[in-house]
């Protein structure tokens, strides 16, 4: 990991390195890059009033990972959970703990925020990604089943 690794939350500056970022993740779940507009990324990402969170990992004014998540409440629990819905580390630089030090990121904001777990969902065919997260301790969730709808 670079020894000068920050984070900071994105702006609108950092769109193409974002978008770049997210193709990247695209291409390793064998899905068609992201069609996301710089309007759309400022709107959902990058303004403060945005509903999701997106953590960049800087070294040398390089963009290096991006980590995004959104705050959910359930009703039936009372409790505060987080969602991360994407995790993306330049190719260039895997391997190094960037991924490890962003979710460690987001670990720290949720606790402070009040969250009581962590949830993502991994692409059935990433067993990169599998082994990665259950290096990091996690686990399955054998509680609930993910169920979508297309629109």
């Amino acid at each position: 990991m670079p020894e000068d690794l920050t984070y900071r939350f994105a702006t609108e500056d950092d769109f193409a390195a974002v978008l770049d970022l997210a193709s990247q993740l695209a291409k390793k779940i064998e899905t068609a890059p992201p069609c996301l507009t710089p309007a759309q990324f400022s709107a959902q990402f990058a303004a403060e009033a945005s509903p999701m969170h997106l953590l960049l990992a800087i070294s040398e004014n390089r963009v290096l990972g991006m980590i995004s998540w959104t705050v959910t409440h359930e009703l039936y629990s009372a409790e505060t959970r987080v969602y991360i819905s994407d995790l993306s580390v330049d190719h260039r630089w895997r391997g190094k703990g960037i991924g490890r030090a962003l979710m460690s990121q987001v670990r720290g904001w949720a606790a402070a925020h009040g969250a009581s777990k962590l949830g993502w969902e991994v692409w059935h065919r990433n067993n990169d990604a599998k082994a990665f997260y259950e290096r990091m301790g996690a686990s399955i969730d054998k509680e609930a089943v993910p169920y979508v709808l297309a629109l």
